[in-house]
């Protein structure tokens, strides 16, 4: 399919980024109308290599959403998947995918596991939806084929189901979302069944960060390494792009691979950033068949990571998400992201579950509520969770003691997909 030797020779990244980026720029003006009528103002001639891109206006998911049948660019028998976003952050967005595009994601997730370190001798358990209309859940399930590991879907089922079958299989790696393997440790505890998890070596983890900015683990990153005493990877996935970027065995950011991807980082005006300086992800599909894109502002915040791999591989690096654009906050202004809330929560390992709340009374400022339920007998007041909040945001969001069940609630009213830490209510 693709050749991957290519990535540890440093001088052809520059090649491949360029043959790839005149492929998909002929190929969109050819099949796609989206994109004929987008760069319409636009003198194509002038194109002529990635360092030009900068020169095309960005996709956004407003854009998809509107002109959806737009964007494909191959006719309707050759689509085989349909999948949707989560719609966490705006509408759903519906992608189509030919058989070719599976092939690039199974390309793009055999890279990811193979450079983890999973093997065929690996059983690993892929504790995420695969139903739902859900990419993710398919693209581990393909790539573990492709890496010839065993798969074991398990799916987000309760802690209680994964540790049977943990314990049945023998699996050696999971891949899930991290707050949910911390709840699968404390119920092995409580249980004494730790045994059930001793075989489990890698965790790749899904959906929550689980690294700082420094590339170092945060609060959750952390747990799950004292408690599992496995190797903790992080992996950021986009739908619309069909892609994840997965660390490797250096754990230092997730590899951009250039025959799949070509990504930017760029500011509010749209201007391109140097890296290491963090700013909204931008990203141009490589050798997708049915919707490619072209500079699609993803709304997420991260940054390039710019340094040599002791894997070997030569491409860049994308660092940890630390918030999405559309999530911003401002309390009597100051900027804080959702993310920079949960990284605090997460510190306090005697909080069972919470929910970040954001409403708006006024354009000039928003009202953060943070509703937390404790662990079992443990006995804390409010004035201390407000106190370790504003000493690591500089403001203090409003906590709210409540039930379990009352914040399981608020966590799944925004998507029935996958419950959220974060709800927006502006």
């Amino acid at each position: 399919m693709f050749d991957s030797e290519i990535f540890h020779n440093t001088e052809s990244i520059g090649t491949i980024n360029d043959r790839n980026f005149r492929n998909v720029l002929k190929y969109c003006m050819e099949n796609s109308k989206f994109y004929q009528d987008h760069f319409k103002d636009v003198d194509i001639s002038e194109i002529r290599c990635v360092a030009d891109i900068s020169k095309l206006p960005f996709t956004t998911k407003d854009e998809i959403a509107d002109r959806s049948e737009d964007f494909l660019c191959v006719d309707e028998s050759e689509v085989v998947e349909i999948a949707t976003t989560s719609g966490s952050t705006g509408n759903p967005l519906m992608l189509k995918y030919t058989s070719g595009d599976l092939e690039r994601l199974a390309l793009n997730e055999y890279l990811a596991f193979h450079y983890v370190g999973i093997t065929k001798e690996d059983k690993v358990m892929i504790a995420v939806t695969l139903d739902k209309c859900f990419i993710a859940g398919l693209a581990y399930y393909i790539g573990l084929n492709s890496v010839g590991a065993s798969s074991v879907r398990i799916g987000p089922r309760s802690p209680e189901m994964l540790l049977k079958i943990a314990e049945v299989t023998g699996a050696t790696a999971i891949v899930g979302v991290p707050t949910y393997l911390d709840k699968v440790y404390d119920l092995a505890i409580a249980q004494g069944r730790e045994q059930a998890l001793e075989k489990i070596k890698k965790l790749v983890c899904i959906g929550e960060p689980v690294k700082e900015k420094d590339l170092s683990l945060n609060a959750i990153g952390k747990r799950l390494k004292d408690k599992w005493k496995a190797d903790i990877y992080s992996t950021y996935g986009i739908t619309e792009l069909a892609i994840s970027f997965c660390e490797c065995t250096e754990s230092r950011g997730g590899h951009i691979h250039p025959e799949l991807i070509h990504v930017e980082i760029v500011d509010d005006d749209g201007k391109v950033l140097p890296h290491g300086v963090e700013g909204e992800v931008v990203a141009t599909t490589f050798n997708v068949e049915g919707m490619p894109l072209i500079r699609f502002k993803t709304g997420d915040i991260s940054f390039i990571v710019e340094e040599e791999c002791g894997c070997g591989l030569k491409s860049l690096k994308l660092g940890p998400v630390t918030g999405r654009k559309k999530q911003k906050l401002k309390i009597k202004g100051t900027s804080v992201y959702p993310q920079m809330i949960i990284n605090v929560m997460e510190q306090m390992d005697y909080i069972n579950n919470y929910v970040v709340i954001a409403t708006s009374d006024t354009t000039l400022s928003d009202h953060i509520e943070v509703r937390c339920s404790l662990k079992k007998g443990v006995v804390k007041t409010i004035s201390e969770m407000r106190a370790k909040l504003k000493g690591n945001l500089k403001v203090t969001p409003n906590v709210v003691i409540d039930l379990p069940e009352n914040i399981d609630l608020i966590q799944g009213s925004v998507s029935k997909r996958k419950k959220t830490k974060f709800v927006d209510r502006r």
